[in-house]
């Protein structure tokens, strides 16, 4: 009786061993995913600045013109 209790105790955590193995590669696998996500993103981000950057340039110089254009016309 004192041997089955203690196979199926011993069972039992060989069980919980072997899902909180699981657990923690699994949360590694995750960690190592959302670095990439990361990485990703921040290219994005970087992009985007680059184009908000360039653009906001190119629509100043246009008003700048449109601006000086208007005022040889007027006067």
């Amino acid at each position: 009786m004192a041997d089955e209790i203690n196979t199926e105790l011993t069972r039992a955590l060989g069980r919980i061993e072997g899902k909180l193995d699981m657990i923690v590669t699994s949360q590694g696998d995750l960690s190592k995913r959302m670095d990439d996500m990361d990485k990703r993103l921040r290219h994005v981000e970087q992009q985007a600045a680059r184009a908000g950057a360039i653009s906001g340039g190119i629509v100043a110089v246009g008003t700048a013109l449109a601006v000086e254009m208007v005022k040889r016309a007027l006067l």
